[in-house]
């Protein structure tokens, strides 16, 4: 709803061709530069001025602009997809920076430069709206059209956010349930059949089985070309000292090679095989921790599709219906890199809770009958009588 999806998907391929032409370009002209180095040992006036030599470097470079870049990008889309799941969760289409530094741990000034930077690269939907009180001055307004309403309270007409909650300007009722006027009918604007929260998949991102199915097959053949590196290095490692390998290899298809020859190329294949494994290794572990990362995603989608809540909460050490502080740092990995949906970590001021589907299904307080406004939680106190409202927010 906040992301410009196409886009992302678009950056999503390019980053992975970025990293693909820059690890390759990287590996390669380094490998070029240690083979120089190795066979002109100690001529360095040789292996300066060869002509691979500014070459090498110059593509060097390319390939670590070309990474790094690529990383930047990432990072950037994963913290679009991460506001973008908060604000999917929020209730009251308003989101304070002091409200989002309490949950990332990040400085206001720095959210609202992250936001401004996102919202001109790849989200949507919102803006910034001068606020009293707020100490950043700024609050985040989540876009949405107006419909115009009749409250349930006392049947007054105002204009309604779709999607958000309101107050009634003549009697204060939150009017969460408000039906839009359209000539002689109305309906409910929060009436979605589509949600159905108590279902696994609703909290899975969409694209996850064939991310995973992805990830398996990239991991099938890093792997493999990974054993044959492996055993190329392992060959030309045992036979570096090896005379009568040499010899055959001398001798085969009445080649004149020398002894000095055939240890320069089994030293290349040395090289290149090192550099090659620099590149896989570190690849074949990315791609096994987000096959990790998907199989935790979707045992939490399970877990909250049973919770009858509308949140979870953070305590110290998982219980039954909570989760730990450090189940929920494989929550928020998730969320950023788009396996989970559905759900966000939340404070409001009070505890750190994992926020599921929700929605305010009480309009006033049923012992006398004031409004209820600002609801954040399940329970609510009635701020004229006292009371405890059971119930305020559910599971949606």
């Amino acid at each position: 709803m906040y992301l410009r999806e196409r886009l992302l998907q678009f950056l999503k391929w390019k980053n992975v061709l970025f990293v693909i032409v820059g690890v390759f370009l990287i590996v390669f002209s380094v490998a070029v530069m240690v083979e120089l180095i190795v066979v002109y040992f100690g001529d360095w006036d040789t292996v300066w001025n060869a002509r691979a030599t500014p070459e090498c470097i110059v593509a060097t470079l390319i390939g670590l602009f070309l990474v790094i870049s690529s990383r930047l990008s990432r990072l950037l889309i994963h913290d679009a997809v991460f506001f973008s799941r908060y604000f999917e969760g929020d209730l009251s289409g308003y989101v304070t920076l002091g409200e989002l530094s309490e949950v990332t741990g990040k400085t206001a000034a720095r959210l609202r430069r992250r936001l401004r930077l996102l919202r001109r690269l790849y989200m949507k939907g919102f803006t910034f709206v001068k606020t009293e009180g707020e100490a950043s001055g700024e609050t985040v307004e989540l876009a949405s059209k107006t419909v115009a309403c009749v409250c349930r309270s006392c049947g007054g007409e105002m204009e309604k956010r779709v999607y958000f909650t309101g107050e009634c300007p003549y009697c204060g009722s939150s009017d969460l349930s408000a039906q839009v006027v359209s000539g002689e009918h109305f309906f409910c604007i929060y009436d979605d059949e589509t949600r159905r929260v108590n279902d696994p998949a609703y909290y899975r991102g969409k694209r996850l089985e064939a991310s995973r199915i992805g990830l398996v097959l990239t991991l099938g053949v890093t792997g493999f070309f990974l054993l044959i590196s492996l055993c190329m290095l392992l060959d030309a490692l045992s036979n570096l000292n090896d005379r009568d390998y040499m010899m055959k290899d001398i001798l085969a298809d009445n080649h004149r090679f020398t002894f000095e020859q055939v240890r320069k190329h089994l030293k290349e294949m040395i090289i290149f095989s090192v550099f090659e494994l620099s590149a896989l290794v570190p690849a074949l572990v990315v791609l096994l921790t987000r096959l990790s990362i998907i199989k935790k995603a979707k045992r939490f989608a399970l877990f909250f599709s049973r919770i009858q809540t509308p949140y979870v909460a953070v305590s110290e050490q998982a219980a039954p219906g909570s989760v730990s502080r450090h189940e929920l740092l494989g929550i928020v990995r998730a969320i950023r890199e788009g396996y989970l949906r559905g759900c966000s970590p939340e404070k409001h001021g009070g505890p750190l809770r994992i926020g599921l589907a929700k929605q305010i299904v009480k309009d006033r307080c049923p012992g006398c009958g004031a409004p209820i406004t600002g609801a954040v939680d399940e329970n609510y106190v009635c701020s004229y009588c006292g009371r405890t409202i059971m119930g305020v927010i559910r599971k949606h």
